[in-house]
């Protein structure tokens, strides 16, 4: 514990002496655990979230993310780190990732979509066992020239005002009770279809996100100061490779940060 804050301090003194503004637990790093912040000056914050024991890994992302822009602005290509990557050293890259992702908030995404695709496969089937013709993925006229304000609203919101009265898809058979089971049924379908949507939209940008050259660097060299053996075991030839660029001097700051860790 004591050798790992002193590393913080160390990396922290370190980054602040090449110009690079360093605020740990001072504010919410713009909603994200850490982040690098390149524009008119250097800076690298670290979330008050974080707890106290993954500062240092947290800063180490970061400070890879500051090396990446050393060479590359736009943090598209690897290929100032790595030179070119084979295919095997993409896969390796990519089983770092794979062990570095926080696991339990793609599970709860993945498990929630589950979930919402049930709903609407059930839901579907009530409004067929009148309508056997229906076809979730179109908006089905039968159903929705029936609904009239401020009912119809719903089909678009989970959740309206209408003449100063506040309506929600959860209040539907109360509020509305005219209405038959599959009206109701496709009215609750619709608003898990844009539930569906806002998931699906979160689990494309974590795709993307866990998938972008930078993120797949810096968990690397996250990886590399933290835990070195599993390093060794899930990317040796990408180690055995990055390890000799920093013995090249391909790789200043990283050199100079190994100097500073005595490692």
């Amino acid at each position: 514990m004591v050798s790992q804050r002193n590393q913080l301090k160390e990396l922290e003194r370190y980054l602040s002496r090449i110009g690079i503004s360093v605020n740990i637990g001072k504010n919410k790093a713009r909603g994200n655990q850490g982040i690098f912040i390149a524009g008119k000056e250097l800076r690298i914050d670290v979330s008050n979230a974080v707890d106290e024991n993954a500062r240092l890994s947290i800063l180490l992302h970061e400070f890879a993310h500051y090396v990446h822009y050393c060479y590359d602005h736009k943090l598209k290509s690897l290929k100032c780190i790595f030179g070119e990557l084979t295919e095997n050293e993409e896969e390796e890259l990519l089983r770092v990732t794979v062990h570095k992702i926080p696991k339990d908030s793609a599970k709860f995404l993945y498990s929630k979509k589950n979930t919402i695709k049930n709903d609407i496969r059930i839901l579907s089937n009530v409004i067929k066992e009148h309508y056997p013709e229906f076809v979730k993925s179109k908006p089905f006229k039968k159903i929705e020239q029936n609904l009239s304000c401020p009912v119809k609203y719903l089909l678009r919101y989970d959740r309206i005002k209408y003449l100063n009265k506040i309506y929600s898809i959860e209040d539907i058979e109360k509020d509305f009770p005219k209405y038959s089971d599959y009206e109701f049924a496709y009215i609750k379908l619709k608003s898990k279809q844009r539930f569906l949507s806002r998931i699906n939209s979160k689990i494309n940008k974590l795709n993307k996100y866990y998938n972008e050259p930078t993120e797949l660097w810096a968990r690397f060299c996250e990886l590399f100061y933290t835990d070195r053996n599993m390093l060794a075991k899930l990317a040796p030839g990408l180690l055995c490779k990055f390890e000799q660029k920093i013995k090249n001097g391909d790789l200043k700051e990283i050199e100079e940060l190994n100097k500073l860790l005595n490692l």
